[in-house]
């Protein structure tokens, strides 16, 4: 049971990374004067890193927007009142939507980190501009991890949580928890693998990571060659019978056909090629089949380098093929209770333009610029962006700002003057994530699950003249006339439900009003809203939208959630239950409980089994074999650059305000010694990183813990902010005036922001 908390603090979570760890903050004058871990937080449990501790600087900065902006013919921004702001929007939507049909709008974004209950409303917004296109950082990162689960699982939305907290044996690939966390308490394992003698930690990066450092086996890997590295191992497993042929026998089919595939596969040579002794690769792959429980973790470092979909597929398969699944310490299947992801089939509409397939309900940003910029008849017109900023973080910013001037109408929803917001012809205030009622959909746990409802803990500033998304969008449906303003007597039921919730009486109401409208059922999010939102205590509008959750998910789950200790004869009790415990608890909660046989009824395919042979992967697969070992460009461009590196000081775009910061301040550009030296540089000199389609200046760090030949740089630079005179000026280095849109994973898109081939030239011409 949670205890009462010390008198002026309150709790909330970290909206940084996915795991959104327990914090307790003490708010003072609009600050937060103070910020811990939240010990009654069941996951998390006071676990704390140094970017949360410095939230703060997300709340206050002085390019928070305050009010709604309409741009001038000069290009300057006028402030407007609301209701000029929503029917202007609306009506230049529809202008659009009734001209060239809803293929004409895109929708970009929809509930940006840590604020997901804006993204559920945004749903019924989109249906009523009836786009199917959905662009979002999910789809420049995860889309081709999906695709996969979709083969070897059933559906897009399966997805595979790592125990490795109760791992004997562990391989990290691409990834590098100290910094970036993705695993609860993710440096306390670290350090409990460090210290135990009987388990084995192997990191598979190019850079030596502190990570790395905790590592028992550190494979520096040559960047781009992870999987020539995993296709070692898993010959090395077929090639010496490791696999559990038992496990694979009862749970998978296809399993021949990709034995018959790596049996052949040249151990030795992929693993040089990969930079790696073939003898330690071998020693790896044997013992990690043979640990009783092993367990892979991988990152963007595999999704986003050369064959990025390729990479997802074998590392699942460097654990299904001993058998590390549905059991303590190996990956699992894990229950999503609002899923961030849809399932797309083969059949899902394809964009005009560039004829891109949709995977997960969205479309990867990387063709975003494509569907813009031409002269086709039926490219996008319009651009709706909320909690979103492609033009710093989508790959290719010269391809994205010249497409986005080629738009009609581009709106913004955010809450700072972010670089996408400079370029939009509106833009529509949102409070802060600590001003409003909040939650995200990352729950990721296996087998007890969690949500967490975070509570306002700041008002908004006195003169903000801003509304939460989930009001924006049910103003935007007004105006748009698919709704009424005032739903008076589901206003009234939602009243009665919220004193006696047992008598059914909003739901019945509900049901009725729908019934009679069938127009309303896909705008029924946002008529929740609009009725029992109201009747919720504290601010808690927003988190209407739980209510419909809970029914569903207490439906599909019943004995899962009844064993968080709830109680409930049918499965509206139960999710009646289940949403008040919700909104009463002002931590995180367990909403399901699963033991490790059901795993199995998380995969999805007729058959109750893993699908382990995907065509497409196995040709690309046996293509391997092919690849030029030398890039052409490599006399060109002879550095390798991996863009977007987790450091101790940067994150994504929701820190605005430099002074954040403790160190390395602009974003050093990362070097081996041996590298600096050869071209004459040393720390602090100012060089030209030069890619095929841009460039950046930079001071440079020598680094002994980066692979030769290879160059580093962080992602969450390059945004403008004020100086002390009020000048704007640029935070180091913007990594996506680098990235090309045309260099990416052919089935997924996925940009390879980890493989971007560049050189260097001091500043002042000479090439170095």
């Amino acid at each position: 049971m949670a205890q009462p908390r010390e008198a002026g603090w309150t709790s909330t979570a970290c909206p940084l990374c996915s795991l959104n760890c327990g914090l307790e903050v003490r708010p003072e004058n609009g600050r937060l004067a103070k910020i811990r871990g939240d010990k009654q937080h069941p996951l998390s449990e006071g676990y704390l890193c140094q970017k949360a501790a410095r939230l703060d600087y997300y709340q206050n900065h002085e390019r928070r927007l305050r009010h709604p902006l309409r741009r001038r013919p000069d290009g300057s921004f006028e402030r407007i009142d609301w209701d000029t702001a929503i029917n202007e929007v609306a009506a230049r939507l529809k202008a659009v939507r009734d001209e060239h049909g809803g293929h004409a709008i895109a929708y970009y974004g929809g509930g940006g980190q840590g604020n997901h209950l804006g993204g559920a409303y945004a749903v019924p917004f989109r249906a009523a501009l009836e786009t199917p296109y959905v662009y979002n950082a999910l789809a420049q990162e995860k889309t081709g991890d999906f695709w996969v689960n979709g083969k070897l699982f059933g559906r897009q939305t399966c997805h595979l949580t790592e125990e490795i907290h109760h791992a004997d044996y562990a391989i990290i690939l691409g990834a590098n928890p100290w910094q970036a966390h993705g695993i609860p308490k993710a440096r306390e394992v670290l350090r409990a693998f460090k210290k135990d003698p009987n388990r084995t930690l192997v990191v598979v990066d190019p850079r030596r990571t502190v990570t790395a450092e905790y590592a028992d086996i550190h494979l520096q890997v040559r960047p781009g060659t992870d999987a020539f590295l995993m296709t070692a191992m898993l010959g090395t497993m077929i090639q010496e019978s490791l696999e559990n042929r038992a496990f694979l026998d009862e749970h998978t089919v296809g399993f021949d056909e990709l034995r018959e595939q790596l049996h052949h596969v040249p151990v030795n040579e992929y693993a040089e090629r990969a930079g790696c002794d073939p003898a330690v690769v071998r020693k790896i792959a044997s013992d990690f089949a043979r640990a009783r429980a092993g367990c892979t973790r991988h990152d963007l470092g595999l999704e986003q380098s050369l064959h990025s979909t390729l990479n997802t597929y074998l590392e699942k398969l460097l654990a299904l093929i001993p058998g590390h699944f549905g059991k303590p310490g190996t990956i699992n299947l894990h229950t999503q209770f609002a899923p961030l992801v849809g399932h797309s089939k083969e059949t899902a509409p394809k964009t005009r333009v560039t004829g891109m397939r949709q995977i997960s309900k969205f479309y990867p940003p990387n063709v975003l610029p494509s569907e813009i910029d031409t002269d086709h008849p039926e490219r996008l017109r319009a651009l709706f962006v909320d909690s979103g900023n492609p033009l710093q973080t989508a790959a290719d910013t010269h391809a994205c700002r010249r497409a986005f001037k080629k738009l009609d109408l581009l709106v913004v929803v955010d809450v700072a003057m972010t670089e996408t917001a400079e370029a939009a012809d509106y833009i529509l205030p949102g409070p802060t994530q600590l001003e409003k009622t909040e939650a995200t959909f990352f729950t990721l746990s296996f087998p007890t699950n969690y949500f967490h409802v975070r509570r306002p803990v700041l008002k908004a500033p006195q003169g903000d003249d801003t509304l939460p998304e989930p009001e924006i969008y049910r103003r935007l449906l007004v105006a748009l006339s698919e709704i009424p303003d005032r739903f008076p007597l589901l206003e009234r039921a939602a009243r009665w439900h919220m004193k006696r919730p047992s008598l059914g009486i909003f739901p019945k109401a509900l049901g009725l009003t729908i019934a009679r409208n069938p127009k309303w059922k896909r705008y029924a999010a946002t008529i929740l809203y609009a009725t029992l939102g109201k009747a919720l205590p504290d601010r808690a509008e927003s988190a209407a939208v739980l209510w419909g959750t809970c029914q569903f998910y207490a439906k599909r789950y019943p004995e899962q959630v009844r064993r968080t200790g709830l109680s409930g004869g049918s499965s509206a009790a139960l999710g009646e239950a289940l949403f008040q415990r919700i909104m009463h608890t002002d931590t995180a909660i367990p909403i399901s409980t699963h033991t490790h046989d059901e795993v199995w009824q998380l995969v999805l395919h007729e058959d109750g089994k893993i699908h382990l042979a995907i065509p497409e992967m196995l040709t690309e697969l046996a293509a391997l074999a092919a690849e030029p070992v030398e890039r052409e460009d490599a006399a060109s461009f002879p550095f390798i650059l991996a863009a977007g590196e987790r450091r101790a000081y940067n994150a994504n775009q929701i820190y605005r305000d430099p002074a954040w910061r403790k160190s390395d301040r602009d974003g050093a550009l990362r070097i081996h010694p041996e590298d600096a030296t050869n071209l004459g540089l040393s720390d602090g000199d100012r060089v030209r990183c030069e890619s095929a389609v841009g460039a950046v200046e930079v001071a440079i760090e020598r680094d002994d813990a980066m692979r030769p030949g290879c160059l580093s740089l962080p992602h969450g630079f390059g945004m403008q902010y004020p100086d002390a005179d009020g000048r704007l000026r640029q935070n180091g280095a913007a990594i996506n005036e680098l990235t090309e849109s045309r260099r990416c994973d052919p089935l997924a898109r996925t940009p390879w922001h980890k493989y971007v081939p560049v050189r260097l030239a001091r500043l002042g011409g000479r090439e170095v």
